[in-house]
């Protein structure tokens, strides 16, 4: 079986962070689903009205069902419903307006510097990724990044000297109430107001719209919403085409006090999350000292396929580099573990897919990998000065390689060339905030 050899070419400078037409994330693998594109979806829609318009069928736009519509249009329950449903569809949209908290929670996870302040973010909700900027009443301003349950903070006196302003790990404080939620921050506000039942209507606002309102049931093991949103009041506003425009919530009394009143804008933008936004703080937040006196030559991606970030950096005490190959694969590991640097890399323009996993570790960690050989699946691969092993299955791409110094296990759901065309530009890690962008 020949074995899959790419030379390692690194290249530096402003546009290091792409890779030409034909690299990785240019174009879409099998396995990964990408939002469609605005010409398509014209196309399919004036294709359904040329075909519509021969038949006499008729169209229901908005809801893609065509029978009972009508009738379920005046029903709280299927407006709210549907309302909810489209803005998860969206997949991103970014909010604006104020925020009143009394502490720490699920919703707002990174550090508060006042009881209100004024709010503007966005959300990437395929990857639970949300960045918010929070200003109090004396100009203060308080940045925070999620990323599924990483959070990062960095607080500024105003606004013009947040961009120098150092980032750091987790919340401020734990959260209440709460155990390992999968998204924090506006993320959640899709799940919660999904959650919300007893919908009913609530009126119109001062321009006529129409308001909905709910309640959010007790979560009963406290796990994604905490004490503060079990039994939260929910009033949505709709726009003229039933999507949702603004949003009130409301944590029920006596429980610690929340409430966002929020406008919902840039529906279906994924420009609201940007690469940097939480490549940045990933990678300015890594613990290089740590690194260092456990002697590790960490290693990275030089260079990220378009619209591809840095989503999550760590380092993990303990922890072996090793990912688990398919028992076809002959491979001899001994007990143990060590300090590795995990790099998550993501695609932001897809659904779902497109993701690379990249740990590296120490010289001292030979002796816990042990040897690495081929199987029956597994090909050799090499990758400049790197050796090792690849493992492609229908749904995983897995691997290691070593130096002779530094040990990278990696693991994707892109096909093995895709994968070794990313390895391709491996790096030592740097800590330098506009590398890669």
């Amino acid at each position: 079986m020949r074995p899959l050899h790419v030379e390692s070419r690194v290249t530096s400078g402003p546009d290091a962070a792409d890779v030409g037409d034909g690299a990785p994330g240019r174009r879409s693998s099998s396995r990964v689903v990408h939002e469609p594109g605005r010409w398509p979806r014209l196309a399919a829609i004036v294709a359904a009205l040329g075909l519509i318009a021969g038949t006499g069928a008729l169209l229901v736009v908005g809801t893609g069902e065509p029978h009972g519509a009508a009738q379920r249009a005046d029903d709280p329950h299927d407006q709210y419903g549907e309302a909810v449903r489209r803005l998860g569809y969206a997949r991103s949209f970014g909010y604006r307006g104020s925020v009143h908290t009394a502490g720490p929670n699920p919703l707002r996870p990174g550090t508060a510097i006042a009881t209100d302040v004024t709010v503007e973010g966005g959300v990437r909700l395929p990857q639970s990724i949300t960045r918010d900027v929070a200003v109090d009443d004396r100009g203060r301003v308080a940045e925070t990044v999620t990323s599924g349950s990483r959070v990062w903070s960095r607080t500024a006196p105003s606004i013009g000297r947040l961009p120098g302003a150092t980032w750091h790990v987790g919340a401020p404080s734990p959260l209440p109430d709460v155990g390992s939620p999968d998204r924090l921050g506006a993320a959640l506000l899709s799940d919660v107001l999904r959650a919300a039942g007893a919908r009913h209507r609530d009126g119109t606002d001062e321009s006529g719209r129409p308001v909905l309102r709910a309640t959010v049931p007790p979560d009963d093991r406290d796990e994604r919403y905490g004490d503060a949103l079990d039994g939260a009041h929910v009033r949505v506003t709709l726009d003229e085409a039933g999507n949702i425009a603004h949003l009130v919530l409301t944590s029920a009394e006596p429980k610690p006090r929340l409430v966002l009143r929020l406008d919902i804008v840039r529906v279906g933008d994924s420009g609201v999350i940007a690469p940097s936004d939480v490549g940045t703080p990933a990678r300015s937040s890594v613990a290089t000292k740590e690194l260092a006196a456990a002697g590790v030559e960490a290693q990275e991606l030089g260079r990220l396929p378009h619209g591809w970030a840095l989503t999550n950096a760590s380092v993990s005490p303990g922890r072996s580099v090793m990912p688990r190959l398919s028992r076809q694969a002959s491979m001899r590991t001994q007990a143990g573990s060590c300090t590795s640097l995990d790099l998550q890399y993501g695609d932001l323009a897809a659904v779902s897919g497109g993701s690379l996993h990249l740990s590296t570790a120490s010289q001292a960690c030979m002796a816990v990998v042990g040897h690495v050989g081929t199987g029956g699946q597994g090909r050799p691969l090499r990758i400049g000065a790197f050796e090792g092993v690849v493992e492609e299955s229908w749904d995983r791409t897995v691997g290691v390689l070593s130096d002779g110094t530094t040990h990278v296990g990696f693991s994707s759901d892109l096909p093995a060339a895709e994968v070794a065309t990313l390895l391709a530009s491996l790096r030592p890690f740097v800590a330098e905030t506009n590398w890669p962008a």
